[in-house]
């Protein structure tokens, strides 16, 4: 991609190498004032789908972002020999934003939230707090798991056999095309291992010195995501609904997701 413009910001999207790999990544990245809010794709889903509609939105204009496609999604590199272990995507990121990037704000939807609650955990350990983490629907208990709970119980020779049918059978079009440009064998090992981290994290989101947090919901979700909303309320972190919303923020309404994280980025 090349690089474009738009009032306010200069943005870019390359692909650039992860610190002490072979591994290719999209990154997209627009100037603007700090922090630099971080954006984190869901299993399945892509950045460079997935973000700009939000970060774009009138409510975050101006704000320096970054977003990518995690290795093994979208127009990264998908090895065959990676892990996909959230704990270790956590650590290429962390690297990959290096020193001197300043103050981030990580925003994760879905898995992304699992992975940003990780990456803000790998962040306080070297010494460098994210000023903010805001996570939309991430895993936090056993029972947020739902199509990572199926995919990581099948056999990976089956689900790998499969993919086009597990593709073909999601309802939503746009998920249907960002899980198309996915690696059936990342997927795969990211749901096994999103399903095996992102349980109990509650009281370790609620522990992170981090000066901002927040949790957003969506207004149509299930019962089993706003019994998570309530918990994570319980455990004195802000929620924020977007309306007219489910659990795929960037296609029902990216506008109201990009007002719910201006509106918790404010409280800080």
């Amino acid at each position: 991609m090349s690089p474009s413009s738009r009032v306010g910001a200069v943005e870019e999207a390359v692909r650039v190498e992860l610190p002490g790999t072979r591994y290719r990544i999209l990154r997209g990245r627009s100037s603007g004032t700090g922090p630099v809010i971080v954006y984190l794709h869901g299993l399945g889903c892509a950045g460079s789908r997935d973000w700009p509609p939000v970060a774009h939105g009138d409510a975050l204009d101006g704000h320096a972002s970054i977003w990518v496609d995690l290795l093994g999604f979208g127009q990264s590199d998908k090895p065959q020999d990676f892990s996909y272990e959230l704990t270790e995507q956590a650590r290429l990121l962390v690297e990959l934003l290096g020193t001197n990037v300043g103050p981030v704000a990580l925003v994760g939807h879905s898995m992304g939230g699992t992975l940003a609650l990780l990456v803000a955990e790998e962040l306080i350990s070297a010494g460098r707090p994210p000023a903010a983490l805001l996570v939309a629907e991430p895993n936090l208990r056993a029972e947020d798991a739902t199509g990572s709970a199926v995919a990581a119980a099948t056999p990976v020779s089956d689900f790998i056999a499969n993919w086009p049918r597990w593709v073909a059978s999601m309802d939503s079009p746009h998920y249907r095309e960002t899980v198309r440009l996915a690696d059936p064998l990342a997927f795969h090992r990211s749901a096994t291992s999103l399903v095996r981290v992102g349980q109990g994290l509650i009281p370790r989101l609620a522990a992170l010195p981090v000066p901002v947090k927040g949790y957003i919901l969506g207004e149509r979700s299930d019962a089993n995501t706003h019994e998570t909303a309530r918990q994570v309320a319980a455990a004195g972190i802000p929620i924020v609904t977007v309306p007219a919303s489910g659990h795929g923020f960037s296609e029902d309404n990216p506008e109201g997701f990009a007002r719910a994280i201006a509106e918790l980025l404010r409280s800080r």
